[in-house]
């Protein structure tokens, strides 16, 4: 890999200053200043300055960050035991959920999941998983500072504590989303990393779920691609706040991909998956949830809309 421009860590403060108040303290300061040099004895000038006055050491400012879900939760339809939810992937292409209401999966939150290969001089490229935080920047941020700014919707933060393996995180801001892309300890050169800030874009359905696209030299996974095993095409994941954790994954012929597994989070561990009508589905949590979403979760592709008929009279008005 060639070496690239290196991020310098930024330690002088960001926060707004406040110039009235300022100039104020300055004018008093002065004529404090003043008074004690006419209380205070001359100085001795037979002993030579000191060649270096030491630098004061500055000090990394922690900006306040907004702690909420980073999740949208869609309103599910219908009345009786059923419901149906629909949601929309990163990929846009939507899907339709019928469900028991006793498993609640409205009221877990979705969020989005996709890979994304950088191309790099002709070679096999650079990939990366984007996820969303549970808790967005607070989660990435950690009570750290940030790294710095890559472009106006864009920021490098410090890698996760205790993760030795880890780089700094790239997080992108799309309206209230936050998506995170975890580098490698070895990772992306700044022209590398500044490649994906620039590249890759996000588009907020009516409902609140957030779609990506990719331009220039960036591809996004699509539906079904396997690397080492793990499913990293679009995805949606359900949950995560508490135990209970769905994760849902258009898979074309997935009934005839071959056994593949989803990467969650530490927090979650799969307990079960299976593969129907071209979906993917793997549960985690405790074992009423697990077997009852996998057994009577139902996902299909919504019905498309009929275009109306050139010889179909006008509506009425």
């Amino acid at each position: 890999m060639t070496a690239g421009r290196v991020d310098i860590i930024e330690q002088g403060p960001r926060g707004p200053r406040r110039a009235g108040i300022a100039a104020l303290v300055a004018l008093a300061a002065v004529s404090l200043v003043g008074l004690l040099i006419g209380l205070l004895p001359s100085r001795d000038t037979s002993r030579p300055a000191p060649e270096h006055e030491p630098e004061p050491v500055p000090v990394p400012v922690r900006e306040a960050v907004t702690v909420k879900p980073n999740a949208v939760y869609p309103e599910a339809s219908g009345t009786g035991g059923t419901r149906t939810l629909r949601v929309t992937f990163p990929d846009g292409s939507r899907a339709e959920l019928t469900y028991p209401a006793g498993l609640n999966l409205a009221s877990l939150g979705a969020r989005p999941y996709t890979g994304g290969t950088l191309a790099a001089n002709g070679k096999g490229g650079v990939f990366r998983v984007l996820t969303a935080p549970l808790y967005g920047e607070a989660e990435t941020a950690a009570g750290r500072p940030m790294i710095r700014h890559l472009t106006g919707g864009v920021t490098l933060w410090p890698g996760p504590l205790g993760v030795d393996t880890a780089g700094p995180v790239l997080l992108f801001a799309f309206g209230d989303w936050r998506i995170a892309l975890q580098d490698e300890r070895a990772g992306m050169t700044f022209e590398q990393r500044l490649a994906w800030a620039e590249n890759l874009r996000g588009t907020l359905t009516p409902d609140g779920f957030l779609t990506l696209s990719a331009r220039g030299p960036l591809r996004l996974s699509p539906p079904g691609e396997i690397r080492d095993g793990v499913l990293v095409g679009p995805q949606l994941w359900l949950g995560g706040l508490s135990r209970r954790m769905l994760v849902l994954a258009p898979v074309p012929d997935c009934e005839r991909q071959g056994r593949a597994s989803v990467a969650l989070d530490p927090r979650h561990t799969v307990s079960g998956s299976v593969c129907r009508a071209g979906f993917y589905l793997a549960a985690s949590g405790d074992e009423s949830f697990v077997r009852g979403a996998l057994r009577d979760v139902r996902v299909r592709a919504p019905p498309a809309r009929r275009a109306p008929s050139p010889c179909a009279p006008p509506p009425p008005v």
